[in-house]
């Protein structure tokens, strides 16, 4: 089992990540049709991942409609801090749980 601390941190880099297709997300959907895909980060918690996932404008909207929610490469999910929840373009929608789940919803509620 993964001690608390370890989940804050780990929630923590997924907010980062998320944070960077928030910036993303606001510049696309003025250049971009809803139709048409568009690369974000991956909103895992490594540290080190470079992976991108694909996902049109209103896919993007849809995982950001929960401030637990991130889209991940699929096998980025870490199952002792977050579940599945959907599959969405090329991304695995994961919910946080656990202590992560409130690192998550205060990120979220200070942008």
């Amino acid at each position: 089992m993964m001690d608390e601390g370890r989940q804050h941190r780990l929630a923590e880099n997924e907010a980062l990540a998320r944070d960077v297709n928030e910036r993303v997300g606001e510049v696309a959907a003025s250049w971009y049709e809803e139709s048409e895909p568009l690369e974000f980060v991956c909103e895992c918690s490594l540290e080190a991942c470079t992976h991108r996932i694909r996902l049109r404008i209103a896919e993007y909207r849809e995982v950001r409609s929960s401030p637990r929610w991130f889209a991940v490469v699929a096998d980025h999910m870490v199952s002792e801090i977050e579940r599945p929840v959907k599959t969405l373009g090329d991304a695995l929608v994961v919910e946080k749980i656990g202590a992560g789940r409130d690192i998550a919803e205060q990120t979220f509620e200070q942008r």
